[in-house]
């Protein structure tokens, strides 16, 4: 009897200590938020952007409205900019597809240098003034940046945008949850149309970021990637290409009935990359052998 006892009082104990510790927890985690978020703030000193010392050697503005800024503070896709910078060599061309305020734009002139150009495209009107600003607090004359989307029609066609920091999110796609609440006319061209003043032989490699839109941007420069061949950094996101109307895996195979192969970066080296069943959200290399 007296067992039967002592083992439901230690039953009880045991759940009661079990709840507490997880209250506890949970109080934990909430206040190093807390903590954390005040001192993410203290960067802005009370105003909309603080200046930010990118590896040591390039000037950004981060905004305390995007969602963006955060993860470019704490080291965003450091791989895929590590391979950037082995990659590029001066006087390179660099494409760089849904720029945003220009973080891969900006490392990418720098390394190319004044013989070299970045071509970027971004057609939200808000980031692509940040992206200027950018440029200009690093006294870049390279690069381009165009405002508008690209797809594989020219024309005009509606974009879905974020006002509430969420711009990253920004795309020709529509249904991404509730982080795009407006919807804008941009002007929308064709990758093989926005080329055909440039000397194309000189691309080595072109970044790919659109939220879901990466099969039509790619269908839109099918002749430039079958006949120059440049290197391809893509991002695979599986749910912005379901609300883009189309599998993740028809970007794989886009680039594979062009000539190109597959690759992870995994320890700063590209690894084969066979086609997976998921995607929930990677950036991918494609390559092939110069024609």
């Amino acid at each position: 009897m007296f067992k039967n006892i002592t083992y439901r009082v230690a039953h009880k104990l045991a759940k009661f200590l079990k709840n507490y510790i997880k209250r506890v927890d949970v109080k934990r985690h909430a206040i190093n938020k807390s903590i954390e978020a005040r001192e993410w703030d203290k960067h802005f000193n009370d105003g909309k952007f603080f200046e930010y010392n990118l590896l040591g050697e390039l000037k950004m503005n981060l905004y305390k409205d995007s969602v963006l800024s955060k993860p470019i503070y704490e080291g965003f896709e450091v791989d895929e900019m590590s391979f950037l910078q082995s990659t590029l060599r001066e006087g390179d061309t660099f494409l760089d597809i849904g720029s945003n305020i220009g973080l891969f734009s900006l490392l990418a002139s720098k390394k190319v240098g004044s013989t070299g150009k970045v071509i970027a495209f971004e057609p939200t009107p808000l980031t692509y003034s940040r992206f200027q600003e950018n440029i200009i607090l690093n006294n870049f004359s390279n690069i381009d940046v165009r405002q508008l989307a690209l797809s594989n029609t020219k024309g005009e066609m509606k974009f879905y945008i974020s006002n509430n920091g969420y711009d990253a999110w920004n795309s020709l796609a529509p249904g991404h949850d509730d982080k795009l609440q407006e919807s804008i006319s941009v002007p929308v061209s064709t990758l093989d149309s926005e080329l055909q003043d440039e000397d194309k032989t000189k691309i080595s490699l072109v970044k790919i970021d659109v939220e879901g839109w990466e099969k039509f941007t790619l269908l839109g420069g099918k002749s430039f990637f079958e006949n120059y061949a440049p290197i391809v950094m893509v991002e695979f996101t599986e749910q912005n290409t379901f609300n883009a109307g189309y599998m993740v895996q028809d970007i794989y195979n886009v680039l594979i009935e062009m000539g190109y192969s597959w690759y992870r970066i995994e320890n700063k080296t590209l690894i084969p990359d066979a086609m997976r069943l998921r995607y929930p959200y990677t950036n991918l290399i494609a390559k092939k052998l110069k024609v």
